[in-house]
């Protein structure tokens, strides 16, 4: 059975996975016999990135894979183990990390990437308190960054979902589609899901739930690219 690690952005928490009724839904769709049971762990980010921080004081990264990810498995048999039975979800800077870890560690089968925040070396454009965390988390030199740029490994190999608001004011949805057409020039499948709103719950609740089925249904034997029943086809553009 199907874990799910859940990476919240940078304003948001654990406790959002609550408030808009995640858990919820989950609940209601497996009393209903629409879904099979799953494990999912939503985790606080202190501002970490979801990685581990470059003078070693905080290795954030190896905690959730060496520690928490094990440590969930052998409390909970049977959900997670392998690579199959594991999946990736996030927003925003959760997003960014979701890309990250999917590509970095090859522990997850499945990515669903919404709104991702695609920082980039050396991070002069940002807000201060941004550009702080960014830069005693990762190299400022773009080649150094190489390894936690989702514009260089596409996510690994992992089934990819990527997606954001039309109205996002960061202008994610513009990216999306431009990190598609970059995966699409390497060869690399993807689905891009554009549909109406903005960086925020409004878009991230009922497109979550959309493709909380697919995350925790099992990849299927083969391919492995298939996006799950009732969902588009690969490279679909949801507008």
């Amino acid at each position: 059975m199907q874990l799910v690690l859940f990476l919240p952005g940078a304003w948001d928490g654990p406790e959002d996975f609550l408030r808009e009724g995640l858990e919820t839904f989950l609940t209601d769709q497996e009393s209903k016999g629409e879904l099979p049971p799953s494990l999912w762990v939503a985790v606080t980010h202190f501002q970490s990135w979801y990685a581990d921080r470059l003078d070693g004081s905080f290795p954030y990264e190896r905690f959730l894979m060496d520690e928490l990810l094990p440590l969930l498995e052998a409390q909970h048999p049977g959900f997670g183990g392998t690579p199959r039975a594991r999946s990736i979800a996030g927003l925003s800077m959760g997003g960014f990390g979701a890309l990250n870890l999917a590509a970095r560690t090859k522990a997850f089968s499945r990515c669903l990437a919404l709104s991702p925040a695609f920082v980039k070396a050396p991070f002069t454009s940002y807000q201060w308190f941004i550009r702080r965390s960014l830069r005693r988390t990762f190299p400022q030199d773009p080649a150094l960054f190489a390894p936690w740029n989702p514009w260089t490994h596409l996510g690994g190999e992992t089934e990819l979902v990527i997606g954001a608001g039309t109205e996002d004011r960061y202008h994610l949805a513009g990216a999306c589609r431009d990190f598609a057409q970059r995966c699409e020039e390497r060869g690399r499948p993807v689905h891009l899901d554009l549909r109406p709103g903005g960086h925020d719950w409004t878009y991230w609740t009922p497109t979550f739930k959309d493709w909380m089925p697919w995350l925790i249904r099992v990849p299927d034997s083969g391919t492995g690219r298939n996006p799950g029943p009732g969902t588009p086809a690969p490279s679909l553009v949801r507008e």
